[in-house]
């Protein structure tokens, strides 16, 4: 009887201490990498449609002044020195006496009053004999008057020459007249030029403000949802050997 009663408690113990081993007594927690569904914000390039203004150089026409010599004829005054005109009425020579004379008879054909110079030339030549040669001369005497004339008026001027030997030698005369001068006002046809306003069609440039369509980008926010991770604590229920040994 004694032995069946300590086999009983022997049982009981032995099913006691399996049941305080094995069976989940003990809550413990543990940490465990959980996957959860999260929102994120980002950013992204957004193409759109926006105008756009820009400046473009355009063509037009305009008339634009400009100045061109031109070629005109017009009447010029000028001034020249001319001889004034003459007339040898007569010229003539003569012995007066032993003295050779000569005569000139001037008249002014022009139209104003001037002086007029005759220049007289009596030439007197010879020749000379001595006894070992002989030689032959001639000897100019220049003489010169003035004669003061009225238009159209006629006056004579002499010239002697004294002192010249027409006994023995030969003579001869001559002689010119040099007008005095007058100055003539005339008109001439000449070329001149002048400044002539014109005009002329010219293409030319302006900006011009212009609009186009263009496509530029934006940043957007926007979402979308992601997986991410995080460490979680959850509990379970362990047997007290299983406790007593890992925790």
């Amino acid at each position: 009887m004694k032995v069946k009663i300590g086999i009983g408690v022997g049982v009981v113990v032995i099913v006691a201490a399996l049941v305080l081993c094995f069976a989940p007594l003990k809550e413990v927690g543990y940490t465990v990498v959980a996957d959860y569904q999260d929102t994120e914000t980002y950013y992204e390039d957004e193409p759109y449609q926006d105008t756009e203004t820009y400046y473009e150089d355009e063509p037009y026409q305009d008339t634009e002044t400009y100045y061109e010599d031109e070629p005109y004829q017009d009447t010029e005054t000028y001034y020249e020195t001319e001889l004034l005109a003459c007339e040898v009425v007569e010229a003539f020579a003569q012995v007066e006496g032993t003295t050779p004379v000569v005569y000139v008879t001037l008249q002014n054909r022009d139209s104003v009053s001037g002086t007029f110079t005759v220049q007289f030339t009596l030439s007197e030549s010879g020749s000379t004999i001595t006894k070992s040669s002989m030689y032959f001369w001639s000897i100019d005497h220049p003489y010169e008057g003035l004669l003061n004339l009225q238009p159209d008026e006629i006056e004579t001027i002499k010239c002697s020459g004294d002192g010249i030997d027409i006994i023995n030698n030969d003579w001869d005369w001559s002689y010119s007249i040099t007008p005095g001068t007058k100055t003539v006002e005339k008109e001439r046809t000449v070329t001149l030029y002048r400044q002539v306003r014109m005009e002329r069609t010219v293409t030319k440039y302006r900006p011009v403000e212009k609009e186009r369509s263009v496509t530029k980008y934006r940043l957007v926010e926007k979402e979308r949802t992601v997986t991410k991770q995080r460490p979680e604590t959850r509990f379970k229920k362990v047997s007290l050997l299983e406790y007593l040994r890992c925790y």
